[in-house]
């Protein structure tokens, strides 16, 4: 345990060494920005995407060189005036997050991700904000959490949505997060290498995407997926990633990340063969394919 804790020490020293001079507004400022412009798609990156793009698996999706050489153009590219590319806001003002989340990006993420962090801080661009969808549980002072919430759910209030998620995602399952919209209809997906399926993911969109806000759920094929629809269709699409999760441990005042039984929980990557889906028939009315 002594060992384990010089090690870990010795990880966040060197972590603290590697700063990055990128910028990446907050989540409320991001936020604005998506519910001014409405033509605006966006796409999130977070450590398992950097993970990819480093040659690694994670759990929901194994290593594919061409998804990595996307994902990397896409953070490269940087946004433009029909899509935003979020980043994690850890690059300044660190202080706000927690010590499970500091230690996280100073233990690991910025040396780990040294080379293409680097890539990025030479393009001298501005990124949103990753945490868009997560501005709860790694924050230490979580009494913004509720306005945050009240307006996030103003991007989807009294509209049509498509859900694109894994099959134990069950996004706003058991919550009011997309109670406000007008319709909820979805795509249910495979929850692993959903990538390896993006053809007939994106097919499945062109048919059902018609007045619709599109709400991708799916990981780092969420990312190609609206890098190759968004000009293509016309809607908004928006990467939410754990937003369920993230509004679930909300609801509840979790001071931790709490598992939720009977759907994916955001960080319980390898429990999906645990998941208890419960029956619901008002879901399944939502769902309008399966690939």
């Amino acid at each position: 345990m002594f060992i384990s804790k010089i090690n870990r020490n010795l990880m966040q020293f060197r972590g603290r060494l590697f700063r990055y001079n990128i910028h990446v507004d907050n989540n409320f400022d991001s936020l604005d920005l998506i519910l001014k412009n409405q033509s605006l798609s966006v796409v999130r990156f977070g450590d398992g995407e950097f993970d990819i793009i480093n040659g690694k698996s994670i759990p929901y999706q194994i290593y594919d060189k061409d998804l990595a050489k996307r994902m990397k153009k896409i953070i490269l590219n940087g946004s433009n005036s029909k899509l935003l590319v979020c980043l994690p806001d850890i690059f300044k003002k660190v202080g706000r997050y927690n010590k499970d989340c500091k230690n996280f990006y100073y233990g690991n993420f910025f040396y780990q991700n040294r080379k293409i962090l680097k890539e990025i801080e030479k393009k001298n661009r501005v990124y949103g904000s990753t945490f868009i969808s997560r501005p709860y549980i790694d924050l230490k002072d979580k009494r913004r959490s509720k306005v945050y919430f009240k307006k996030l759910r103003q991007v989807w209030e009294n509209k049509d949505i498509l859900i694109i998620e894994g099959k134990y995602s069950r996004s706003g399952e058991g919550n009011n997060l997309f109670s406000n919209a007008n319709s909820v209809s979805r795509i249910i997906c495979p929850s692993k290498n959903a990538f390896f399926s993006l053809k007939k993911i994106e097919e499945s969109i062109k048919i059902h995407a018609t007045n619709k806000l599109i709400l991708l759920m799916l990981g780092p094929t969420a990312k190609i997926i609206i890098d190759d629809l968004h000009c293509q269709l016309n809607n908004q699409m928006i990467d939410l990633g754990h937003v369920d999760s993230e509004y679930e441990w909300f609801l509840m005042g979790a001071k931790s990340k709490i598992k939720i039984s009977h759907k994916h929980t955001a960080e319980f990557n390898y429990d999906d063969n645990k998941v208890k889906l419960m029956a619901n028939d008002s879901f399944n009315e939502q769902v309008v394919d399966q690939i």
